[in-house]
């Protein structure tokens, strides 16, 4: 069976890069947190039938300019698209 969410990494040139797929969106968001422990980004989340979006920037705690997450992982901020 296929998850019917797509993941993409967006690339500072603009260009995106697909990463795997999710059942659903707080599967997606953990799978990116994931992919975001080596380095901060920005990920696009996209239902395969509905074609919702969902954008999400995770950035690591040593890279916040502002405020850290509880646990000292990564921060995710959810972009509306």
């Amino acid at each position: 069976m296929s998850h019917p969410l797509d993941i993409f990494e967006t690339d500072s040139d603009g260009g995106i890069l697909w990463r795997g797929t999710a059942e659903d969106f707080k599967a997606a968001r953990r799978f990116i947190e994931g992919l975001a422990l080596s380095a901060s980004g920005e990920y696009l989340i996209l239902n395969q039938h509905t074609g919702q979006r969902q954008g999400m920037r995770v950035v690591l705690p040593n890279n916040l300019a502002q405020a850290e997450s509880p646990d000292g992982g990564p921060q995710s901020i959810e972009m509306g698209y």
